[in-house]
This record gives C-alpha cells, sequence and structure tokens, in this order.
C-alpha cells in the first residue's frame, strides 16, 4: 500500500459506522463516516474521485445501498465497492456484482474479513 485509502462508510447504524472509522483508521487509512445512502451520493458526487473505496450498507434511509451504487456507476464513480450488510437476497446479490461490487461482507464476519477486502489488491 503506497497511500492511506480515503475510505467513505455508509451506514445508518451510528455505533458501527464509528466502529468502522476507528478499526480502520488504526490501520493507516483516512475514513469518514455517514448516515444513509442520500448521504453519501452528496458526499462523493461532490467530488467524485477523492473516495478510493466505499463501504456500504445496503438496507438504509434516503437511498438503499444498491440504489446509491447505481447512481454512483452512472456518475463513473471508478472507485472501489464493499457492501457490508446483515443479509441480502441472491437477486439483490447479482445486481451488485452487475454494478462491478467487489465483495459483499456480512456484519456478522470478523473486522479483520473486512479489512482484507478494503485493502486487496485492485484487480483489473
Amino acid at each position: 500500500m503506497n497511500r492511506p485509502l480515503r475510505i467513505l462508510c455508509a451506514d445508518d447504524n451510528t455505533i458501527l459506522g464509528e466502529v468502522m472509522v476507528r478499526f480502520l483508521t488504526n490501520a493507516g487509512h483516512v475514513v469518514e463516516h455517514v448516515g444513509d445512502g442520500l448521504e453519501a451520493w452528496d458526499r462523493i458526487s461532490k467530488d467524485i474521485g477523492y473516495f478510493d473505496v466505499l463501504v456500504t450498507d445496503h438496507q438504509m434511509p434516503g437511498l438503499t445501498g444498491l440504489e446509491l451504487v447505481e447512481l454512483l456507476r452512472q456518475a463513473n464513480y471508478s472507485g472501489r465497492i464493499i457492501v457490508h450488510t446483515s443479509g441480502i437476497e441472491p437477486e439483490q446479490r447479482e445486481r451488485y456484482q452487475v454494478f462491478g461490487v467487489e465483495s459483499i461482507i456480512l456484519k456478522s464476519s470478523s473486522a479483520r474479513h473486512l479489512l482484507c477486502a478494503v485493502q486487496a489488491p485492485v484487480h483489473g
């Protein structure tokens, strides 16, 4: 890793958002948290190239993770996207994959699993 990653975490669970910020910051990254999909869209769309990685929940107010990802891809967001969710239907998983989501990680997984997905080498 040449430089810290700029990461936006979008999750309506404030405590989980704070934990992710603390954990990913302690791993050496620059991390921000927003509480819903609409806030995430507003933050990213102001500077579409700023964030290297988006970690988004699926079920959120404002915009769902899927709606957020669709908007970001339409806006040519080229950063990596990781969905961090409590659960997801197979049809939703397929739609995320169509939009180029690299990883879908269950919230019941370890924090280390999330960190590995965030820091994984870019495929291309």
